[in-house]
């Protein structure tokens, strides 16, 4: 006798549930294959921070933040070392950088909040009215991120430490870094002189290793304390541009090299402080940095008991707003038009600049004599620094592979203390303070690259004569955005006495060009850069977030269902079994004699194991 048909819930249903299913599984395993990818540099990133001990903080200290939540970090350079004499230098802190990351804003912001600021500090023996960077001198991190919370009603979620030492460290491991050193430094300790850091750098763009860039970053005589904030951030974003594009492919590298050389709160020692860290980072995937400066007004050195400078209330929340949730809009306003010409040695008031001095002019001829491409520069200056000498200067400088491209540097006053912009020019045309300019715009037939800090144009460069040239605003943006485009537009090349084809350029020529009226462009905010990696992961993490609830309904369903089959498949062997032996079929519910095992009927076993 044939096998009874099967009872109807045996028959085969679509493959579509168990395609959809498998296709949701692969797609499951893909994105998590790239969590576990992910977690693995997370658990990576932990262990190279517990290199050094934890920063000591009591509970509370640190504001909390979760997964892809808004951020703060307090980055402090501690300039604990051994002093220039044989006093060392007991701790406290040289530089203290709030860094802000808001992924519902288009930029990641970074203020300066100045050492020398007066404060009334609560030390553990007692309140004291001093400079800020006393705060970590007197009672330690807690007392320096209260002091601080106290002054701008900001709570950091973390706090980050990097010592003198490991930051020559850090800048040597990472390769060096190309930067640009506004003016002349200069200071040996004899004795005689001050006692201070020495240091010894010549102005214009360079590579910077770890000694030159600590002596850089960390000089503090001869400006205001605006100028050596600026000096810390300006070195931090030339690092930033110029191996922020190779990270992923250097991941490891980094780790190791940022690991050894910071020390963080104990919440970034673990893999769920990373991980909400990165979480914040990721959402604000390929913004750009927005430089605010703290206001303050900076007091003549012994105006108060310790020669302090000073910021009121008003000052300090106008910084705090621009900090946390200020505008960054490049001003439109006609700037470079008020000037419509330099016109027999005389500038129209709109525009603070004046014609150049004849004798930067002459030492421009001179130099341009050892150069092997035109030395090009500017007809016009800042008028606030034109009683101050111009320094000029050409060098070599040398690129990774080591090939050397001839340079020079031009350097100008802007008017104000510590307050330089240069003009220079090099036949090294990929350098990488030149990728990824913000905008392009044309004025009398040149095109210039213009690269912003924040609403401030730092950069205006353009390529001639088989080589690129650039003006380089003051550290702390001290030219304006019209006068700066207005200089490099009136920058052109200068001849050699006697050399045919390169006529000297005349302070008191009337022929000299206008300057062409142009409007210095709105900022267009660049959509957000996302790499292949980032983008793959961030689709896989989504579609999984989204796969999940389907696959425990459909799972949960699947397994309801098997229950269901495995009963029926019990009745039917029994029945089957029933039929040879001869019994009379047992109705429903009841208890059966035991039978002897008879083998499963035929394609019985294959319904189990594809049910199952």
């Amino acid at each position: 006798m044939p096998p009874p048909e099967p009872p109807p819930s045996f028959r085969r249903r679509p493959r579509i549930w168990r395609l959809l299913l498998g296709g949701l599984l692969v797609v499951a395993l893909s994105a998590g294959a790239t969590v576990v990818l992910i977690k693995g540099e997370i658990r990576t990133l932990a262990k190279d921070l517990r290199f050094h001990k934890a920063i000591k903080l009591s509970s509370g200290t640190l504001a909390p933040a979760g997964f892809g939540d808004p951020q703060t970090i307090l980055l402090v350079g501690n300039d604990q070392r051994n002093h220039t004499t044989t006093a060392p230098v007991l701790p406290h802190s040289n530089e203290m950088l709030l860094v802000r990351i808001d992924p519902s804003k288009p930029w990641i912001s970074m203020m300066s909040i100045p050492r020398e600021l007066e404060v009334t500090i609560p030390c553990p023996n007692g309140p004291v009215t001093t400079r800020l960077n006393y705060a970590l001198t007197c009672g330690g991190w807690g007392t320096l991120v209260s002091t601080i919370y106290q002054l701008t009603g900001i709570r950091p979620n973390h706090v980050v430490e990097i010592d003198f030492n490991n930051f020559k460290t850090a800048v040597d491991e990472i390769g060096c870094a190309y930067s640009t050193i506004d003016r002349r430094y200069y200071h040996v300790n004899t004795p005689y002189s001050q006692q201070y850091q020495e240091i010894n750098l010549q102005p214009g763009y360079q590579k910077l290793c770890g000694t030159q860039a600590l002596q850089f970053v960390s000089y503090r005589h001869g400006d205001t304390s605006l100028v050596r904030d600026a000096r810390d951030q300006d070195f931090l974003l030339d690092v930033k541009k110029e191996y922020g594009p190779t990270l992923l492919d250097n991941i490891h590298k980094f780790e190791r090299i940022f690991g050894q050389t910071v020390e963080v709160d104990r919440s970034l020692q673990s893999e769920t402080g990373v991980e909400n860290l990165l979480g914040t980072l990721i959402s604000a995937a390929s913004v750009r940095v927005r430089q605010v400066q703290f206001q303050v007004n900076l007091e003549p050195t012994g105006s108060n008991p310790c020669s302090c400078d000073t910021a009121t209330p008003q000052q300090i929340a106008a910084s705090v707003h621009s900090f946390l949730d200020g505008a960054d809009n490049v001003p439109t306003d006609n700037t470079v038009a008020a000037a419509h010409a330099v016109h027999r040695g005389t500038v129209q008031p709109t525009l603070p600049l004046v014609p150049s001095l004849a004798a930067g002019l002459s030492q421009a001829q001179a130099s341009a004599r050892a150069l092997p491409f035109a030395l090009e520069y500017p007809r016009v200056q800042d008028a606030g620094g034109s009683g101050l000498p111009v320094s000029l200067r050409d060098y070599l400088i040398h690129a990774p592979d080591g090939t050397a491209y001839p340079t020079y540097v031009a350097v100008f006053s802007a008017g104000l203390l510590g307050q330089y912009y240069d003009v220079q020019g090099m036949t090294w045309l990929g350098a990488p303070m030149f990728t990824d300019p913000d905008q392009t715009v044309t004025v009398a037939g040149r095109t210039y690259s213009l690269f912003y800090s924040g609403q401030h144009l730092s950069v205006v460069a353009w390529y001639a004569h088989g080589a690129v040239y650039w003006v380089h605003n003051s550290l702390t943006d001290a030219v304006g955005n019209g006068e700066l485009l207005a200089i490099a537009e009136q920058t052109r090349p200068i001849g050699v006495p006697g050399t045919p084809g390169r006529p000297v350029i005349d302070a008191s020529d009337p022929r000299r060009d206008l300057l062409k009226a142009v409007v210095v462009p709105t900022r267009i905010a660049p959509a957000a850069k996302i790499t292949p990696v980032e983008t793959i992961g961030s689709i896989g993490a989504l579609i999984a977030l989204l796969a999940a609830p389907i696959l425990a309904v459909v799972l949960f369903r699947r397994r309801r269902r098997l229950t269901a089959l495995r009963a029926e498949l019990d009745a039917l062997l029994l029945h089957e079994s029933q039929l040879r032996a001869g019994l009379p079929r047992q109705p429903p519910g009841a208890r059966p004699a035991a039978p002897q095992r008879q083998p499963p009927a035929p394609g019985a076993e294959t319904l189990m194991h594809e049910h199952a």
